[in-house]
């Protein structure tokens, strides 16, 4: 029986951001119990990551160097790591899945979200004649690896591109976005129909 070898995928990293990986063998995880559980990590400037508790979402050690954690690279494009599961994630608890979020400056802003996807393409960039040019909307699902109060993220592009079915009841619409092709973004109900 023939072994194919696969080559595992490149995931780039920037210092600020939260990722899921898959700890490895190292003599530190091996000293902290981390071999082969999924942490999230957030990456630091210079080769350091800072594990965080997946349960409270607080640090979990002192900042650690990346290829102790876990298989992390450099190479002329960057840091990447080889065993990334999820990029984007955060710890809270008051999101819910499979909706979209305005964000500013990188925080979620509380009660601004909605199923509707046009919702918050609308109110983002009302935000942006607000001079308020960070607001972008993300569409926000639990973490695959976590436990349901880590949540992931990914920006979807403003221009993003709309496509609709529409019946006499209802119009249902979907994007693309990078992490999810034909994404429901929504539905919206007719007004009444006059007789």
């Amino acid at each position: 029986m023939t072994h194919h070898y696969k080559r595992p995928e490149k995931c780039y990293v920037t210092p600020g951001e939260t990722v899921v990986v898959k700890c490895g063998a190292s003599e530190c995880m091996m000293s902290m119990g981390l071999t082969n559980k999924f942490m999230p990590v957030t990456i630091l400037d210079n080769g350091y990551g800072q594990i965080r508790d997946p349960q409270a979402g607080h640090d979990y050690s002192m900042p650690t160097p990346l290829s102790w954690i876990s298989c992390f690279y450099e190479d002329t494009d960057g840091r990447y790591g080889t065993e990334v599961y999820e990029i984007g994630v955060g710890h809270t608890v008051t999101h819910t899945s499979g909706r979209f979020y305005v964000y500013v400056d990188g925080k979620k802003l509380f009660g601004v979200q909605s199923p509707r996807f046009e919702e918050m393409r609308d109110e983002a960039r009302e935000m942006h004649t607000r001079d308020i040019p960070s607001a972008e909307v993300r569409f926000v699902e639990n973490s695959r690896a976590l436990p349901t109060w880590w949540s992931r993220s990914v920006v979807v592009p403003l221009d993003a591109e709309i496509r609709d079915h529409v019946t006499r009841t209802y119009r249902d619409t979907w994007i693309d976005i990078p992490t999810h092709f034909n994404l429901f973004a929504g539905r919206y109900h007719s007004q009444g129909v006059s007789a």
